[in-house]
């Protein structure tokens, strides 16, 4: 971030276009942007009257961190391990002057976090360079009044507004309060009429007594001369325990998952270990396992087989939808480890034959995607009792988004497992799923374009095989369940969806400021508990 970094080995890039467009990758999702300006003689003229600038730069991916001149300006979202999920709105930071060199060259430094691997900048983002005006030096917070974002009666929804003002002068305008449903239903909305002096700010509290339970968004925004001035979106609950969301598996339920697991064991495994001697430098030696599946589906996954002897448990960890495969845990903590790619991910990538794998085989129970993945999660299952260093009354499930799900799956269909750690689960509660997220129902809508003859009807009918919340009824184990009160990709209801449906012990933690992810703080907690549970010292 510093400008007397020499940067001229850097390669040059276009903000207008993905990164990943570019043939430039991150390491570990970080990258790093630089950038000289010069003021024009206009914008010289309009920064000694306001007295600060504002950088424009548009959406970005995840989590940055932005310096001028080698001072921090601000920040959005946070980077690993605390990471916090999908921050992409366009970003605007204000600058003060004493940070702006008006008459030489200004480095603009963006450090950035994405765990896509597309690379920083989205939607053909322009970065633009402004003299500071009336609406930049006002800022807006939202605060709830519960740490979690969770509200549990007898305590109403209540949420603090506060409005800062850094012009010299009375700002004068009206702030708006909007709450829908998750879904978008109108519940209610508040307006006021308000004048900030200059160089002061505004607070006040807005009550919503008549929650149901479920999840909230609020909309607010400071609007001045007809515009927006200033506008803050969150997202909180109340009473998720209490979220109706019925059972709906056909009579057949229960013998269409028997038979699947009945064909599935006809299925020689036919393991083959492959040691990874790159990841085998620390405390486990690393294989790569590959093995069969149901219909001899091939599928793939890393076994971290520990470099001591003696008995111990394991965690098997499913991966989220799409994601890049990634090497089990390499310093020794007491567990062994098994991280397995469904059919036609990650390892299994390059023989793919599913095409977009949420509609694939939508015609027909029997063949579709999940139906296969479902058994791969168990097949995984299969693998670890056959290591003798593994302890198999000692088995741990866990996994996010796509994996989240997988985690149910395995302790409901498998009662192998003796505790599951399952996050922002994917999957589950799909008609109520489609209200509230645009993906995967686009995918879905795509395929009934493609296949004119099919009915959205038929397709929950047929998802109700496969959704979560109907297998979680099975499960037996212990479970401690992460969630990002921000998560639009697989949102907070959804995910109480299925854990409603568990009749054993159960947990929940919710991380208030995450989108698509959980914090450092659930995964350190998570592993805890699977340590008590399988007492694990």
């Amino acid at each position: 971030m510093n400008p007397e970094y020499n940067d001229k080995g850097w390669t040059e890039v276009s903000s207008i276009r993905l990164l990943s467009e570019q043939q430039q990758k991150t390491d570990n999702g970080f990258g790093w942007y630089r950038k000289n300006i010069v003021l024009s003689d206009s914008l010289k003229k309009a920064f000694q009257t306001s007295g600060a600038l504002v950088l424009h730069l548009g959406h970005l991916a995840a989590a940055d961190e932005v310096w001028m001149n080698g001072n921090f300006i601000g920040k959005t979202g946070d980077y690993p391990p605390n990471y916090t999920g999908y921050h992409d709105e366009a970003r605007n930071y204000l600058v003060s002057g004493k940070f702006v060199n008006a008459d030489g060259e200004n480095l603009i430094a963006i450090k950035f976090n994405e765990g896509w691997g597309v690379g920083g900048f989205l939607k053909h983002a322009q970065l633009t360079v402004a003299s500071a005006g009336i609406n930049d030096k006002l800022f807006l917070d939202v605060v709830p009044d519960d740490s979690d974002y969770v509200f549990l009666t007898p305590k109403p929804i209540r949420i603090k507004i506060n409005l800062k003002n850094l012009n010299k002068k009375k700002v004068p305008g009206k702030l708006y309060v909007k709450v829908t449903t998750d879904a978008y239903v109108p519940v209610r909305i508040d307006s006021i009429d308000i004048s900030i002096k200059g160089l002061d700010s505004f607070s006040k509290t807005f009550t919503l007594a008549e929650a149901k339970p479920g999840f909230y968004r609020y909309d607010v925004k400071f609007v001045r001369k007809g515009e927006t001035a200033c506008e803050k979106k969150l997202n909180v609950g109340f009473d998720p325990e209490k979220i109706t969301s019925p059972v709906d598996a056909k009579a057949d339920f229960k013998p269409f998952w028997e038979n699947s697991l009945k064909e599935l064991k006809k299925v020689a495994p036919r393991y083959k270990l492959t040691l990874v001697p790159e990841y085998s430098k620390l405390d486990y030696n690393v294989y790569l396992v590959d093995m069969y599946s149901l219909n001899n589906e091939p599928i793939k996954g890393y076994y971290a087989r520990p470099k001591r002897k003696g008995k111990f448990p394991v965690i098997v960890e499913y991966m989220g939808y799409g994601s890049s495969p990634y090497p089990p845990n390499q310093t020794w903590d007491g567990f062994a480890y098994f991280v397995l790619s469904i059919r036609g991910q990650a390892l299994n990538l390059p023989k793919n034959h599913y095409g977009t794998w949420v509609t694939y085989g939508l015609n027909n129970k029997a063949d579709y995607y999940y139906r296969g993945a479902y058994c791969d999660v168990v097949r995984a299952l299969d693998f670890i009792c056959t290591r003798p260093e593994v302890d198999s009354s000692r088995i741990a499930v866990r996994g996010g988004s796509q994996g989240g799900a997988l985690s149910f799956v395995a302790a409901a269909l498998d009662k192998r497992v003796k505790v599951a750690a399952p996050f922002i689960p994917f999957l589950s509660d799909f008609p109520d799923y489609f209200k509230i997220a645009p993906w995967p129902k686009s995918d879905f809508a795509t395929y009934l374009q493609e296949h004119p003859n099919a009915k959205w009807n038929d397709i929950y009918e047929l998802l109700t095989y496969f959704d979560i919340k109907n297998l979680a009824q099975w499960i037996e184990c212990p479970l401690y369940m992460g969630i990002g009160i921000q998560d639009n990709v697989c949102p907070p209801r959804i995910n109480f969806a299925a854990y409603n449906q568990v009749k054993t012990e159960k947990h929940w933690m919710a991380c208030p400021q995450c989108g698509h992810s959980v914090g450092k703080i659930y995964h350190e907690a998570s592993m805890k508990f699977i340590k008590e549970k399988l007492n694990v010292e």
